[in-house]
């Protein structure tokens, strides 16, 4: 990398200076730096890995391919989050692929490198192992949620969630990006089983939905928290 680039990195984001704070001065070097296009892939599922990358910019979707051609998103990255860890320490293949959601960017580090950096970097070890464990805790929680939640109350608790903080007195209405594409495939179910929960919801005056967006008010918010209260009461 170019003399500066990671210096400036490091002033951006605070985070990265942190990871980056006890990296041996002599490794420091061996960083480059890629700027990614959307769609494009950054690891491919069933390859080894031969760098290790963390995200600076944008959105990465983890995805993994069924053996029938079927897609599944397991979970999405941003910017200070690791891609490659797992598999380095393990020394196993990718699972999954990683394809960038929008335009962004990537810190990429050779394997080799990589290795002498943990060995060398206690303070980034102990940084690395909360990241495996956000993502062990995470992953268990999907879990959970997917065994023990309808769709319609997993649907509510996601826009609520998107609402529980939203300032009304600021803006009349919260726009909700929405692709129901991917909400399907990261939740293992069809476009048409959201189709009819956001038809309900719709019928019912909770929501108010465009083609790729969800519009929602103040009195939308009381109603999904109402409707979560009484789901939750149940289980």
């Amino acid at each position: 990398m170019k003399d500066g680039i990671i210096d400036k990195l490091r002033q951006k984001h605070g985070w990265l200076n942190d990871m980056l704070a006890h990296m041996p001065s002599d490794l420091l070097g061996h960083w480059s730096i890629a700027s990614v296009q959307p769609h494009e892939m950054v690891c491919e599922q069933g390859r080894m890995a031969d760098y290790f990358y963390i995200v600076t910019e944008g959105e990465f979707k983890v995805q993994h391919t069924l053996d029938d051609g079927h897609l599944v998103i397991l979970a999405y990255l941003y910017p200070g989050e690791l891609i490659s860890d797992i598999e380095i320490a393990l020394d196993r293949p990718y699972v999954c692929s990683v394809v960038a959601s929008a335009k962004g960017s990537v810190l990429a580090l050779n394997t080799a490198i990589y290795r002498k950096w943990i060995a060398a970097d206690p303070g980034f070890v102990f940084i690395l192992n909360r990241q495996l464990s956000k993502k062990l805790y995470e992953a268990g929680q999907k879990s959970i949620d997917h065994m023990s939640m309808s769709l319609r109350h997993r649907l509510a608790r996601y826009l609520y969630k998107q609402l529980e903080h939203f300032d009304f007195n600021e803006h009349v209405a919260c726009m909700i990006a929405f692709s129901r594409e991917n909400i399907a495939l990261e939740w293992g179910v069809s476009v048409r089983s959201i189709n009819r929960v956001l038809k309900d919801l719709k019928d019912r005056r909770m929501i108010f939905v465009q083609k790729n967006q969800i519009i929602c008010n103040e009195w939308s918010r009381y109603l999904l928290e109402k409707e979560l209260q009484e789901l939750e009461s149940k289980s």
